[in-house]
């Protein structure tokens, strides 16, 4: 029997990955800022992937920190960007 959250793991798992080629992709294309834009928010879509699981595991202490993570990474990525 698959754990009802399966489908939240392989999403931040590709989150993660794409975040990770994205880094990469930024390192080596610094004239391209918006890909470093890019890279943030997908981190930020898997911390809140992150507190959906530990939502779904009945953790709201912890589901509840990685949503403020999330949140505090995308208004802070978008201020220091524009």
């Amino acid at each position: 029997m698959r754990p009802p959250y399966e489908s939240y793991q392989r999403a931040q798992l590709g989150a993660l990955l794409l975040a990770v080629v994205l880094a990469v992709v930024g390192l080596f294309q610094l004239e391209h800022q918006w890909i470093i834009l890019l890279m943030f928010y997908v981190l930020a879509a898997s911390f809140a992937l992150e507190g959906m699981i530990e939502m779904k595991r009945q953790q709201k202490v912890n589901a509840i920190i990685q949503l403020i993570r999330a949140v505090i990474l995308l208004f802070f990525t978008t201020i220091l960007y524009f």
